[in-house]
């Protein structure tokens, strides 16, 4: 071939690539005249600002596909599946995004670029132009805001010091769920094998009723280990304490957890599920973003540096007394991935009632099982937040629980009261780890789950009608199913030749609420 012809086809290839690439891009350009919808609140917040930034959240348009999920009966390689088919979907999505921030090519003021792989979404903080500039990528679905969630309540001191409280016992909420007949025979479970996340304030994690329970701690050894166990998602912003690894910068934290788990062997029986495992996640409440490093954290626990994450130590139910207000799915998405890796992730319903329609969110989740709060007489209290839910119309709370006057652990190795939907939900999730116990084979199976506490619950009923329904319907706005029975619960599992299964929705997959069959 002469030399001629040689640079002729490379002159020709050329052109060709130059012609392809200008085709390319006007395909692209096209494409991206499309904006992803910005929300208002975003603008909002840049015109509020001093610096002429805001913090904003891109949604890609991406999702993986976790399906196969769920037929993986394996814990271990199930959590393997969802985390790297999440991290797969991320990285091929957020790419180019990535690429332009790296090579600083994004117009504007970019000052934060934090991508994450739970819910396939960049946390940002930048000017309006660069703002405009992202949500044209092509992969950017929509932009949300950040959230600020307020700090609940402290909890309500006790008249005496904590030193000189007699303790009671069994306390009365852990009694009226009945969990200490699913303690005893025929049933003999509190909870072993079982592990239990807290996402909240933080905890004292060795108080004489928490420290036995933690996952880090090796009562052998002598020994307590934080890797994998512990997580603070801001640090610098927070109270990590040098002395023992761990803090609490509220006390709601100490006091969910005790609920949950705790017990010191002694009279101070304030546990649901006593020989279940902790660990803890201090994700409450500072923003979002502090949200989404703390459930893609419980995902995939890391080490304290937040290396070698490791999906086989998640947690099987995970407990949120947290929220804000209602009409939120910035966490729908994660809620949907962590029930797909098998974990079931219980919310508190919220503290705006007594109006109807006051559920906050993340609670008001479809994917979310949310708890509303009764009192020592199965009353519904005053400030628990009621339905209907605004996303799907349908009755809510899910269910409700003890969350009136309720003792429990308080940092500084002491106990005391404390009401709301907060102290509602633990009675929940440990009475989850009670029914894994009973029946290892329900682990993972989150909607047989949901299903046996909705069908097992004590009905209640109210004379409040919210959106047409009226109280004295099952499920009602105000209770839902009703106030849990974790005994009925575990009675219906041993019910000899009894399966409970759902029925789900043929357009959605998600599971008919109240629909079951049994075989």
């Amino acid at each position: 071939m002469s030399q001629k012809i040689k640079v002729f086809g490379l002159f020709a290839l050329g052109v060709a690539l130059f012609i392809f690439s200008a085709l390319f891009l006007l395909r692209v350009e096209a494409f991206t005249a499309n904006a992803a919808a910005i929300d208002p609140a975003v603008y909002a917040d840049l015109d509020a600002s001093t610096d002429g930034q805001a913090t904003y959240i891109l949604y890609f348009r991406e999702q993986a596909d976790l399906s196969e999920a769920e037929h993986i009966d394996d814990w271990v390689e199930r959590g393997r599946f969802v985390y790297e088919r999440l991290r797969t979907t991320a990285a091929r999505s957020q790419r180019a995004v990535q690429a332009k921030h790296a090579l600083g090519v994004i117009p504007g003021q970019v000052t934060e670029f934090q991508p994450f792989w739970i819910a396939n979404v960049v946390v940002v903080r930048g000017d309006r132009e660069a703002l405009d500039y992202l949500a044209r990528q092509p992969h950017v679905a929509r932009v949300l805001p950040e959230m600020k969630y307020d700090p609940p309540e402290p909890p309500v001191a006790l008249d005496q010091p904590a030193g000189s409280v007699a303790a009671t016992g069994v306390e009365w909420g852990v009694a009226q769920i009945n969990a200490e007949a699913v303690w005893t025979a025929p049933y003999n479970s509190r909870g072993a094998g079982i592990v239990i996340g807290m996402i909240d304030t933080g905890v004292q994690w060795d108080h004489p009723a928490l420290m036995a329970h933690y996952r880090g701690w090796d009562a052998n050894a002598g020994r307590v280990d934080h890797n994998y166990n512990w997580f603070n998602p801001e640090p610098e912003n927070t109270c990590d304490d040098a002395a023992t690894g761990t803090c609490d910068w509220h006390g709601h934290g100490t006091h969910t957890t005790g609920t949950t788990v705790g017990g010191d062997g002694g009279d101070n029986q304030i546990g649901v599920a006593p020989d279940a495992k902790w660990i803890h996640a201090l994700g409450c409440c500072p923003s979002n973003e502090a949200g989404l490093r703390t459930m893609q954290w419980m995902l995939a626990p890391t080490d304290l540096q937040g290396r070698n994450p490791d999906p086989a130590l998640r947690p099987h139910v995970i407990n949120n007394s947290w929220g804000g207000p209602g009409g939120s799915l910035i966490f729908q998405d994660i809620m949907a991935v962590l029930k797909a890796a098998g974990t079931m992730v219980v919310f508190s319903a919220g503290n705006s009632g007594s109006a109807c329609g006051t559920l906050g969110s993340p609670s008001d989740n479809p994917a979310a099982f949310s708890v509303g709060a009764t009192d020592r007489w199965n009353s519904v209290t005053g400030f628990s937040s009621r339905g209907p839910n605004p996303f799907s119309g349908k009755t809510g709370p899910e269910i409700t629980a003890p969350g009136s006057q309720i003792r429990s652990s308080y940092p500084g190795s002491a106990y005391r009261l404390s009401s709301g939907t907060s102290m509602a939900a633990p009675h929940v999730t440990g009475a989850v780890a009670l029914l894994l116990s009973v029946e290892p084979d329900l682990i993972g199976k989150v909607d047989q789950i949901e299903e046996l506490l909705r069908r097992t619950a004590v009905p209640l009923v109210s004379s409040q009608t919210c959106d047409g329904v009226a109280g004295s319907e099952i499920p009602n706005n105000a209770y839902g199913w009703g106030r849990i029975d974790v005994a009925a619960a575990a009675g219906m599992i041993w019910q000899a030749g009894t399966y409970v299964g759902n029925i789900r929705d043929v357009e959605t997959g998600l599971p008919v609420p109240g629909a079951t069959i049994a075989v």
